[in-house]
C-alpha cells in the first residue's frame, strides 16, 4: 500500500511539494465494488494526525521552509559542523511535532546526507491518522463481528473505539482534518499485520461527500440478505462496449440518456428509477433472483413508449450487478 514518493525540488532541494497532477490510480471501483475490494469499511472522526507537519492543511509556513531549505544548501555547499547544526536546528522548528525518537535520531545525524536520508525515511513511512470510530461496515470478510479491527498493538489503537490508519505523504495520501468525520476504505498492508492504509485512489471521503456510498452500506450492514445493488447505463451508442475501461468503474457511458424511466421487475417486486444526466441509475436493496430490466421514453407514466427490454438477468446474494441498456436514436418504437 506504501507508494511512490512525490517529486522533491528545491524550495526545492529538501522540502518536497506535491506535484500538479492527481494520484495515477491503476484502478477505481464503484461503490459496490469498493466495499468488496476494502478489508476495512467504517465511519470515523479524526482524533489525531502523526505528523500535523506532514498534512496539507498544516503544513508549515513558507518562511519556516526557506530557512530550512537555506541552511540545507549552505550544509551541502560548505560542510561543517556548524553548518549541520544550523541545519537540524532549522528542521526541528519546521516540523516541531516530530516523536521523541525522530528528533534523537535527526540529533545524532553525523551528515547532511544522513539528515536528509532520515526526512526522507518519514515521507517514505506517511502519516498515521487516529480515528473515534462511530460505525463499522466491514472487518475483513464479515461486515460486523468485531469491534476493534485495526487493534494488534498499542501502537494500532489506543482504545477499543479508536482506529489507527496510515496514508501515504503526497498526492496518494489522503488528506484528512482533525475533527472531521469520514468515511473511510482501508486496506490490510499485508495479509494478517492488520496495519491499514487508505488514500486518494480509494473512495474514502467526507461523510458530507458519501450519501451515494451510505444508501449502499445501510443494507450491506442490516440486510445482508437484500444487499445487492445494480449499476446501469443507458445510452444511444451502439459501439459503447468500445468505450468501456474494465479496470475503472464507469461514472458515465458514451451518448448517454437522460431521464429514461428504468423499470425493475421480479416476481416480488416493481421498481422504477430515472437515469441521470450521465445515463446512470441505481437500484439498492435488492435480494438473490430473476429480473427484467425495461426502459421507457422520459414522461412515463403519461408517455408510454417502450425503448428496450424487458431485459432478463439474475442478480446473485450481496452482488454488484451492472446492466447497460441500449436504447433506438430515434428516441423510440
Amino acid at each position: 500500500m506504501f507508494r511512490a514518493l512525490p517529486t522533491l525540488c528545491l524550495l526545492s532541494l529538501l522540502v518536497p511539494v506535491r506535484p500538479v497532477r492527481a494520484c495515477p490510480c491503476e484502478t477505481s471501483f464503484s461503490t459496490c465494488n469498493a466495499v468488496g475490494a476494502s478489508d476495512l469499511v467504517f465511519i470515523g472522526t479524526v482524533q489525531a494526525i502523526d505528523p500535523i507537519s506532514l498534512n496539507l492543511w498544516n503544513m508549515p509556513n513558507p518562511s519556516s521552509l526557506r530557512s530550512l531549505n537555506e541552511a540545507y544548501t549552505d550544509a551541502q555547499q560548505h560542510p561543517s559542523p556548524a553548518a549541520l547544526a544550523r541545519f537540524k536546528d532549522a528542521y526541528i522548528k519546521s516540523f516541531p511535532d516530530l516523536a521523541e525518537n525522530a528528533k534523537r535520531e535527526m540529533a545524532s545525524a553525523k551528515t547532511i546526507s544522513d539528515a536528509t536520508s532520515l526526512f526522507y525515511s518519514a515521507l517514505y513511512r506517511g502519516i498515521r491518522v487516529r480515528f473515534k470510530v462511530k460505525t463499522v461496515f466491514k472487518n475483513g470478510d464479515e461486515a460486523d463481528d468485531a469491534k476493534n479491527p485495526a487493534a494488534n498493538d498499542k501502537d494500532q489503537t489506543e482504545a477499543d473505539d479508536s482506529f489507527v490508519i496510515w496514508t501515504p505523504f503526497g498526492d496518494c495520501g489522503y488528506d484528512f482534518q482533525v475533527g472531521e468525520t469520514y468515511l473511510v476504505y482501508a486496506n490490510d498492508d499485508e495479509e494478517g499485520s492488520h496495519v491499514f492504509f487508505t488514500g486518494s485512489c480509494t473512495r474514502t471521503r467526507r461523510l458530507s461527500d458519501a450519501g451515494e456510498d451510505l444508501a449502499y452500506l445501510f443494507f450491506y450492514k442490516d440486510r445482508r440478505d437484500e444487499s445487492a445493488r445494480l449499476e446501469g447505463f443507458t445510452t444511444t451508442d451502439e459501439l459503447y462496449q468500445l468505450g468501456l475501461d474494465h479496470m475503472h468503474d464507469p461514472e458515465t457511458v458514451r451518448s448517454p440518456a437522460a431521464e429514461v424511466i428504468v423499470e425493475l421487475q421480479s416476481d416480488r417486486l416493481t421498481r422504477f428509477a430515472e437515469s441521470d444526466r450521465n445515463g446512470k441509475f441505481v437500484f439498492d436493496g435488492l435480494s438473490q433472483g430473476d429480473y427484467k430490466l425495461s426502459a421507457f421514453a422520459p414522461g412515463y407514466p403519461f408517455d408510454t413508449r417502450l425503448l428496450t427490454g424487458p431485459r432478463p438477468f439474475h442478480i446473485y446474494r450481496g452482488s454488484c450487478a451492472r446492466q447497460i441498456l441500449l436504447l433506438p436514436k430515434s428516441g423510440g418504437n
